[in-house]
């Protein structure tokens, strides 16, 4: 008589499916972590773009403003300024200003066209005036007697994240 061996090795349907679905639930859930990751890396490197056109910003209107000679008269107020200023021994009149709504630009205009983008997605820009080095109280427009300039710039990021940067500035060639 003849043997019938009978192997009963291998995997059974269901335990094969079972597994599908379980390993179908790790690549779902690892590729959610992955996305996560992701998206966060390319949310941080754009906040991080903005902090760095902020910080180029505010050193662009430092120099400016440590250099100017005269602002021009009714012309410093909260969010714009017209002044002069000596380069390369020629007085050039420069204007610095923003919309007032929230995304605009804010402009720096030399009067040699119409003006360019200093940096946008300003959420709010402030000009304050100072007449001593310890005043505590600013005003909103520049006088005669205006020896600092305070300026603040926030801008906007991803997910609507601000980024506020703050300055001080002495004008030293003022009269």
């Amino acid at each position: 008589m003849i043997k019938l061996i009978s192997n009963k090795s291998g995997f059974s349907l269901i335990e094969l499916i079972v597994v599908m679905i379980i390993s179908g639930l790790l690549v779902l859930f690892g590729s959610m972590g992955i996305m996560s990751a992701v998206n966060n890396y390319f949310s941080q490197k754009t906040n991080s773009e903005t902090a760095y056109k902020g910080q180029l910003a505010i050193i662009r209107i430092s120099k400016e403003f440590r250099n100017l000679t005269t602002v021009t008269s009714g012309q410093g107020t909260s969010t714009s300024i017209v002044y002069d200023i000596y380069r390369n021994g020629t007085l050039e009149t420069h204007k610095l200003s923003w919309g007032g709504t929230s995304g605009d630009p804010l402009l720096y205009d030399d009067f040699s066209n119409n003006g360019n983008t200093l940096v946008d997605s300003v959420k709010d820009f402030k000009l304050e005036y100072y007449d001593a080095y310890n005043d505590t109280t600013p005003a909103t427009s520049w006088t005669i007697s205006t020896i600092m300039i305070g300026v603040t710039l926030e801008l906007i990021g991803v997910d609507n994240i601000s980024s506020v940067f703050t300055s001080k500035i002495a004008p030293r060639n003022l009269p």
